[in-house]
């Protein structure tokens, strides 16, 4: 018997230690040396940025109106962080109003109050409370009327049999949307309104919004409250109960400063070449947000850290380098840094913007999301950042053959949830569209989570973030960090092969995707559909020969590396080749099986004409396209031609060079998006024309 528990023992030691020196093997390889991920994981620290993200965000708060003139609040936090954390060259930098504003002065709220006071006195929303019950753009008022529900209020019909003069009206979704027929034509008093991100998920949270009313329009004020007080007093009326409110509220438009933060650490082989992070640390100065966009700073800011500390530390040695990170306001702040500094933006090599990235992913029902750089900037920057997100991905989950994360990377107050990932296409809104921009050309990526099931609410608060995500971040951020600004010979050599075969990869998507076309296709329609699946892979084929050329940056002199590279790109050359060869040889194939006349690829007269027509920027469009100015006078200019171009006006805009034609322009947006149509794109050239953001040169 004893001897059979000392075999039992032993066997039990030896699984032990065989399934340990398995998950130890079984660690996937990244872009940086397995113990040197080790050092970045066991230096990050998710619940640091957890605590700074309280400090900033623990409560949405009014902001006092001195704070306008003087440091704002998030400003000196983030600043003394940093001088705490030993970052060089720490900044606060004051700028000019904004790009998208002509006034010098911003709204500002000291108190509003929202009480029901028949049939019963209740308080329905405090600006002390809650700082989203007041909507940014409302005027001082004081008064007592009648509430009428209009539904959503943005249609005639929501008006109909219903007298709104003089009353204050409910509305079932957002202010601004019904402001003008309930207030400008039916006058109405003011509004209260209830809209959320996710009402069916929290119907308790409050969302932020505004009214814009113009000079010439009525002052109003907009209270907003939660979907169940707002379905409550809707459901009242409804029944027939007569509901009188008091709204009180005082605001003003106060002078203020626009200002960021900018911090340094300095390259010792190559300072004038900087990669930069970025996040947004304010959103006009009402909103607030924990995750939107206090995640994104913290994280940032933690990645400044763990940098520091591991040169310190000796871990990695100083950066060749420089890496800056700048905490800004959003896209307006990142714009004017753009405008009022580019002796600066000349130095950045790449932007890595982290918006909305400490989500608790689980409780958000989110994925953490790398936005890549879209077609018209293709760059090692997309496979950089995905390669250590997957390696991320890979540590932290549980399969089924190892039943355990290989390399967990889990805070002390943190969640222990897989970390859901997805390396995604192009999306804009944030900063890192300033740097896209096609008369600034950064490449950038945006790290976000989503969807957050708090987004823009009053429930934005820190309880929603998830220190252990936070961290998982700040790795990924460290990680890319010290790749990039390290890169040398070994790390280039390891970026061309890792651009080269995940574009085999995208390659291979965009293959299936032509091929849809065709078997999607029918009739006559088949002919159309080859010219768009052709068009697609010589699209694809030019952007993933740009991502490689993207690299050059890094070689400097190397004749290996550049021979390298130039193997990769012949073998891109070849696989083109035979990537279209087989699409023809499909399309023959479904011409011959319909009885259809294969046709020879051309060019109808229209696009002969337009291929032979390039838009050339002029010196009103270099640098950051400030699409505010451009629908400004387009509103003010008559007779303009119309286009609907939706989701592709950026890239069109990106993608004018001075080399590519229209025709191009429109060829490498279709490939990107969808078919757009050629007469769009020859008038939203005619209309840059017009405003004198480009000239028309014939070829």
């Amino acid at each position: 018997m004893k001897g059979r528990r000392i075999v039992l023992l032993s066997l039990i030691i030896f699984l032990v230690v065989n399934l340990a020196g398995q998950d130890k093997n079984n660690i996937p390889s990244t872009l940086l040396p397995l113990d040197l991920m080790r050092a970045i994981v066991n230096e990050a620290s998710g619940d640091l940025a957890l605590q700074n993200e309280i400090f900033l965000t623990g409560v949405n708060r009014n902001r006092p109106a001195a704070e306008y003139q003087q440091q704002y609040f998030e400003t000196e936090i983030i600043v003394n962080k940093l001088k705490e954390y030993g970052v060089d060259e720490v900044k606060v930098v004051e700028f000019s109003s904004s790009l998208f504003s002509r006034s010098d002065k911003t709204w500002d709220a000291e108190s509003a109050e929202l009480w029901m006071v028949k049939p019963e006195k209740m308080k329905l929303a405090d600006l002390k409370e809650i700082a989203a019950s007041l909507c940014s753009g409302s005027s001082s008022t004081d008064v007592t009327a009648e509430m009428v529900y209009v539904g959503p209020g943005n249609k005639e019909k929501y008006y109909e049999n219903k007298d709104v003069s003089g009353k204050i009206v409910l509305v079932n979704g957002y202010p601004e949307g019904a402001r003008r027929l309930a207030v400008e034509k039916y006058g109405a008093l003011g509004l209260v309104a209830y809209a959320s991100s996710h009402p069916e998920f929290d119907p308790d949270q409050v969302g932020w919004s505004s009214i814009r009313p113009t000079e010439k329009e009525k002052a109003t004020f907009a209270f907003m409250i939660s979907t169940r007080l707002g379905q409550e007093l809707r459901d009242r009326l409804e029944r027939g109960e007569k509901i009188v409110l008091r709204a009180v509220c005082q605001t003003q438009m106060v002078p203020y400063k626009n200002q960021l933060v900018s911090a340094l650490i300095k390259g010792t082989e190559f300072p004038d070449e900087e990669l930069v992070f970025t996040a947004h640390l304010f959103e006009g100065f009402a909103k607030q947000g924990a995750n939107d966009d206090a995640s994104g700073c913290v994280a940032i800011l933690e990645t400044a850290r763990v940098l520091k500390k591991l040169i310190a530390d000796g871990v990695i040695p100083p950066l060749r380098r420089s890496v800056r990170f700048l905490f800004i306001p959003e896209i307006s702040g990142t714009a004017a840094f753009v405008k009022e500094h580019p002796e600066v933006v000349r130095r950045f090599f790449a932007n890595i913007n982290e918006d909305m990235v400490g989500e608790a992913l689980i409780k958000n029902n989110s994925f953490f999301l790398l936005k890549q750089t879209p077609w018209s900037l293709p760059s090692y920057l997309n496979d950089v950042l995905a390669a250590f997100i997957e390696w991320v991905g890979q540590t932290n989950c549980q399969t089924i053959e190892y039943r355990r994360m290989l390399l967990p990377i889990i805070s002390p107050t943190g969640s222990r949830d897989p970390f859901y990932y997805r390396i995604d296409k192009f999306f804009g809104s944030s900063d890192h569209i300033v740097f896209l921009d096609g008369g600034v050309k950064v490449p950038a990526v945006m790290l976000i989570a989503w969807p957050d099931m708090w987004y823009h609410t009053s429930g934005d608060t820190p309880d929603k973030s998830d220190s252990t995500q936070l961290k998982r971040v700040v790795v990924i951020s460290v990680a890319s960090a010290v790749f990039l600004a390290n890169a040398g010979e070994a790390e280039v050599e390891k970026m061309i092969l890792e651009v080269g075969s995940r574009g085999l990869k995208r390659l291979a998507a965009d293959k299936r995707k032509a091929e849809g076309f065709l078997q999607e296709a029918s009739g006559e329609g088949l002919h159309k559909a080859y010219k768009w699946a052709f068009n697609l892979l010589d699209q694809a084929a030019k952007r993933e020969r740009t991502a490689l050329k993207s690299i050059e940056f890094f070689i400097k002199q190397s004749s290996e590396l550049k021979q390298l590279l130039q193997t990769r790109l012949k073998e891109l050359d070849q696989t083109e080749r035979l990537l279209k060869a087989g699409l023809e040889k499909l399309y023959r194939f479904k011409c011959q099986t319909a009885g259809l006349k294969a046709r020879r690829l051309g060019l109808t007269p229209e696009e002969k004409r337009l291929a032979r027509l390039v838009p050339v920027r002029t010196e009103k469009m270099k640098g950051f396209f400030n699409s505010w100015e451009f629908r400004r006078l387009r509103r003010e200019m008559k007779d303009l031609p119309k286009y609907n171009l939706g989701r592709t006006e950026f890239e069109v805009r990106n993608f004018i060079d001075g080399q590519r034609s229209i025709l191009e322009i429109r060829n490498a947006v279709s490939a990107e998006y969808e078919p757009v149509g050629l007469q769009d794109v020859e008038n939203y050239m005619k209309v840059l024309e017009k405003l004198g953001y480009i000239k028309l040169v014939r070829k």
